[in-house]
């Protein structure tokens, strides 16, 4: 890919013009990435308060809140560590849950996060006292545009002719954790 072009006109070619890319078979040729530490680029807000009670049990307050809603976040899992062993004792829940014992979570499940849908919480009780057994908090989604309005308009050949083309467009985290 010459990354000059790319720049300077933000199209995606080849360095050597002779060459070509392979015919019918899928190819990533644009791949983005953003890495931030401002939290005003991170499309779902997670909010986790473990509270310990005194009574050997801890009251957990988990939410979520779109901060983009020109997303829809589809198959949204929320994964919160829980105590080896411990049964969780569900309160009240925006969408599904499951525990995972496999993997010692309790798995909020959002089928789907969109403007209508942009806030929600899952409170639970379990046994423990420690409020920092509830960290890391994973999150995984898919979503079917990019986090910027990027698009592919046309496809030509080096010559200049438009060709046919097809393009899958999928905003997956990499690693979205709540530490």
């Amino acid at each position: 890919i010459d990354k000059k072009k790319f720049q300077s006109d933000s199209v995606i070619s080849l360095k050597d013009a002779s060459g070509s890319f392979p015919l019918s078979q899928p190819i990533g040729v644009l791949k983005w990435r953003i890495v931030s530490t401002n939290e005003d680029d991170i499309p779902l807000t997670i909010n986790c308060w473990p509270s310990p009670n005194g009574n050997g049990t801890v009251d957990v307050n988990i939410e979520y809140e779109l901060n983009d809603t020109r997303l829809e976040l589809d198959n949204v899992i929320v994964s919160i560590p829980i105590p080896h062993g411990a049964q969780p004792s569900i309160s009240d829940v925006d969408g599904v849950y499951d525990v995972n014992r496999a993997h010692g979570t309790l798995d909020w499940e959002i089928q789907t996060i969109d403007d209508s849908n942009k806030n929600g919480s899952l409170d639970f009780s379990i046994p423990g006292s420690d409020a920092g057994a509830f960290f890391p908090v994973v999150v995984s989604f898919v979503c079917k545009r990019p986090y910027y309005d990027i698009t592919v308009t046309s496809v030509t050949t080096p010559d200049g002719q438009e060709v046919d083309f097809s393009q899958l467009v999928s905003l997956v985290p990499d690693q979205y954790a709540v530490i």
